[in-house]
């Protein structure tokens, strides 16, 4: 019988697998509804259980594990059939690097412990059991052992004494109410209400008035304000 010969090229594992295929199961051959030949290949020349006509799957590891070039559990990067090191038994090896990223971290940003660059588990807390707002799994906080901070704020940002983000004052914990304004009437950009600064600067304009002719007090260069009276209360 004939003979066709194919490599396939496994780059995670950075080898070539050599395997035959005879000419009734090459690329040209019918392939059914499934994607598999009448020989129960697919197109690549694996079988619904992922091994080729000689026994071993797309990473060259046969149904023990065996590896068609190192004869052993272990490819030539020393990974085993499962994509874990043999020496230690998961993805990343003996100095802590992982195999795909070849860092410290996995893809999702882990260490071989599990914690990410701040130090915390993919749950949220640290090897101490605090989140990085300093509150446990029930909801104690580290600095006050109670169920808020220092502030008054429970490990969900609400207040104790409303059940809200906002104070007894109406304001959140960055001082700002419902509205965006802090207690002097300015929002996070420094703007009031009017679109003024602390300056008296207008946001458009960016002079001492604004689009009406107006300044932060409501009175217009002639030192009048639209019902026509000045600061003293002087009718035009």
């Amino acid at each position: 019988m004939s003979c066709v010969a194919k490599f396939v090229l496994n780059i995670d594992h950075g080898i070539c697998v050599l395997d035959t295929l005879t000419k009734s199961n090459s690329w040209n051959s019918v392939m059914g509804k499934d994607g598999f030949n009448k020989d129960g290949y697919d197109k690549q020349g694996y079988d619904k259980d992922g091994f080729s006509r000689n026994g071993y799957d797309r990473n060259g590891y046969d149904k023990d594990g065996i590896h068609i070039v190192t004869g052993t559990l272990v490819n030539t990067s020393g990974l085993n059939k499962d994509g874990n090191y043999e020496a230690t038994g998961t993805p990343f090896n003996k100095e802590g690097y992982h195999k795909t990223t070849d860092t410290k971290f996995n893809e999702e940003g882990f260490d071989k412990d599990g914690f990410d660059k701040n130090g915390y588990y993919s749950d949220g807390f640290n090897k101490n059991g605090y989140d990085k707002n300093g509150y446990d799994k029930n909801g104690i906080h580290i600095a006050t052992g109670t169920l808020v901070n220092a502030a008054g704020l429970n490990k969900d940002g609400n207040y104790e004494t409303t059940g809200t983000k906002f104070n007894e004052e109406g304001f959140d914990k960055g001082g700002f109410d419902k509205q965006g304004y802090d207690k002097d009437g300015f929002n996070k950009y420094g703007y009031d209400k009017n679109s003024f600064d602390k300056d008296g600067t207008h946001f458009v304009t960016h002079t001492l008035f604004n689009t009406a002719g107006f300044n932060k007090d409501g009175f217009k260069k002639d030192g009048f304000n639209k019902d026509g009276f000045d600061k003293l209360g002087k009718k035009k």
